[in-house]
C-alpha cells in the first residue's frame, strides 16, 4: 500500500512518507475496510439502486450510438460517424432512469436501467452514462457499467451543474446499438435534513446502524450499512453529506468532523481510474482508490483533488534496465495504464489529473513529445512558480524540455514538486525509478505551464 498523508504545505507542516509498502492505518480501526484488488480505469458499480428513484425512461432500439433521440431500428448513413458500432439482425433496448432529478450541487445520485437483445436481458454488456451541458453539442462520459444477469445498469454520478444525461449501449457483433432519451437534472436550494436525504439515498446507503449523533453544536451524523450521513447547518440552513468506503476510514483517522478535515461540503466523486474517490471537506481533500492508495491535503477544490490524487502515489516505484531500449518505461502502471512504452513522467501527469476526475485540465497524450507540444499549445506558460503548475526542466545536452514535475508548494528560490519516473535527485536508489516529492531549485525550471482550475 503505497500511503503518504501529508499535512497541506506549507512553512514547517509538510512530512512525506515514502518507500515501500507500510503497515496499514486501518488497523484497530472502525468502519469500512476497502477491498485490496484490481478495479481498473472504468469502475463497475454496485447494481444495488436505491428505492426512491424518479421513474424518467425511455428507450432507443438498435440506433446508433452517435443518433440523437429514440426510435425504430436503422442504420447510419453512409459516409457518417458513429461511435464503434457493429451492425447486427438482432435490435436492442436500453431504459434509462434517475433517482432524483432536483439536488443540491454536490449530492450523488444514480443512473439506472435495463438492457435487452431481443426481448431478453443482455448480461455482461458495457453501458456507458454521458453527459452534456444544454448548450454544448458534446457529450462526456461520466461512468461506465457492466450489465448483471437481469441486464441491469448502474453509474454513480456527484451533480456538479446542471446537465443532460444518457446511457448508450455501443452495439457488438451480436446486437445493435441502443441509447436512452436525454435526462436533465437540476438543482434545488431546499433545505437537505438526514430524513430527506435518507429518503432520497435509499437503499444505497443501507439501513441505519446507530442514532444520531451531535458531532459539535452544527455537525449530526448516522451511520449506515454502507457509509455515514453528516448533517452540516450553516447560517440556518441544512446540507446532508455522504462520506464511505476507504474516504470514511481515513476521515474517522484524521477526527472526523472535529478533526483537521472539518466537516463535508459535498458528497465523494468517484468511479475514477484505478476506483478511486476523491471528497471535498471544510479542512480540504481526500483521495482514496482501490488500490489502498490515500493521500489529505489542505488545499481545496478542484486544485486540492489533483493534490490529493498525485500525494497518493508518493513511494510507488519500480525497477528498469537503462540498458533495456525502450521496453523499460512499460513495467511503470502509469504504462500499462496509458497502453504504451513511452517514458512516464508526462504519464504520471496525465494520470494524477484523470485519477481526481480533471483529466480534460490537461492534455491526455501517450508519447513525452505530444504531451510536451500539446500542453505548449493548449495552456498558458510562463515563468512564476504556482502550487498546481507544471513545471518543465531540462536534463538533455540540447537543453530542451525533457522531463516534467508538479508544484505542490513555493518556498522562496525553491519550489516542492511531485513527479514520476524520477530518482528524486538521489531519493531512490540506482537502478529504481518511481514518485517522489521533493525539492528542486526553481532556477532549474526552463517554464511553467498553468492548469484552468
Amino acid at each position: 500500500m503505497w500511503r503518504s498523508f501529508a499535512r497541506q504545505p506549507g512553512a514547517g507542516t509538510d512530512r512525506v512518507a515514502r518507500g515501500a509498502r507500510t503497515t496499514p492505518r486501518h488497523a484497530g480501526r472502525t468502519g469500512p475496510r476497502r477491498p485490496r484488488r484490481w478495479v481498473g480505469t472504468a469502475l463497475a458499480v454496485a447494481l444495488l439502486v436505491p428505492t426512491t428513484g424518479v421513474a424518467a425512461s425511455t428507450t432507443a432500439a438498435g440506433t446508433p450510438a452517435g443518433g440523437t433521440g429514440a426510435g425504430a431500428a436503422r442504420a447510419a448513413a453512409p459516409g457518417t460517424t458513429v461511435d464503434a458500432v457493429a451492425t447486427a439482425a438482432r435490435s436492442s433496448a436500453l431504459t434509462g432512469a434517475v433517482t432524483e432529478r432536483r439536488l443540491r450541487k454536490g449530492e450523488t445520485f444514480w443512473m439506472f436501467g435495463r438492457l435487452t437483445v431481443s426481448g431478453s436481458p443482455a448480461r455482461g454488456r458495457a453501458v456507458v452514462v454521458q453527459k452534456k451541458r444544454m448548450d454544448e453539442s458534446g457529450w462526456r462520459t461520466v461512468g461506465t457499467d457492466t450489465t448483471n444477469r437481469s441486464g441491469r445498469y448502474s453509474v454513480r454520478v456527484r451533480a456538479g451543474a446542471v446537465y443532460e444525461y444518457r446511457a448508450i449501449y455501443r452495439g457488438s457483433s451480436s446486437a445493435r446499438s441502443s441509447w436512452t432519451a436525454r435526462i436533465g437534472v437540476g438543482f434545488t436550494t431546499a433545505d437537505r435534513t438526514m430524513t430527506s436525504r435518507e429518503r432520497q439515498m435509499g437503499a444505497a446507503i443501507g439501513r441505519p446502524t446507530s442514532g444520531h449523533r451531535q458531532v459539535t453544536r452544527t455537525v449530526v451524523s448516522r451511520s449506515y450499512e454502507k457509509g455515514i450521513l453528516v448533517k452540516v447547518t450553516r447560517s440556518g440552513r441544512d446540507r446532508t453529506w455522504w462520506v464511505h468506503g476507504g474516504i470514511l476510514g481515513e476521515y474517522r483517522h484524521l477526527g472526523g468532523a472535529t478533526g483537521r478535515m472539518g466537516a463535508p461540503v459535498m458528497d465523494p466523486l468517484c468511479g475514477l481510474a484505478r476506483g478511486g474517490c476523491v471528497q471535498r471537506f471544510e479542512g480540504g481533500v481526500l483521495y482514496s482508490n482501490g488500490d489502498g492508495a490515500e493521500a489529505a491535503t489542505g488545499l481545496k477544490g478542484a486544485l486540492g483533488e489533483v493534490v490529493a490524487a498525485a500525494r497518493s502515489q508518493v513511494g510507488y516505484r519500480v525497477r528498469y534496465d537503462g540498458d533495456n531500449g525502450s521496453r523499460y518505461d512499460w513495467y511503470s502502471k502509469y504504462n500499462v495504464w496509458a497502453r504504451t512504452n513511452a517514458p512516464w513522467c508526462g504519464l504520471f501527469q496525465s494520470w494524477i489529473f484523470k485519477a481526481s476526475g480533471h483529466a480534460g485540465l490537461v492534455p491526455q497524450s501517450t508519447t513525452w513529445g505530444a504531451y510536451k507540444d500539446s500542453v505548449r499549445r493548449k495552456l498558458p506558460t510562463g515563468s512564476t512558480p504556482r502550487v498546481g503548475a507544471l513545471a518543465f526542466v531540462s536534463y538533455i545536452a540540447s537543453g530542451a524540455a525533457s522531463h516534467t514535475m508538479f508544484v505542490v508548494q513555493v518556498d522562496g528560490s525553491r519550489i516542492k514538486v511531485i513527479d514520476g519516473n524520477t530518482g528524486g535527485g538521489g531519493a531512490l536508489p540506482s537502478g529504481v525509478r518511481g514518485v517522489v516529492e521533493h525539492w528542486v531549485p526553481e532556477s532549474q525550471v526552463l517554464y511553467y505551464a498553468y492548469p484552468r482550475y
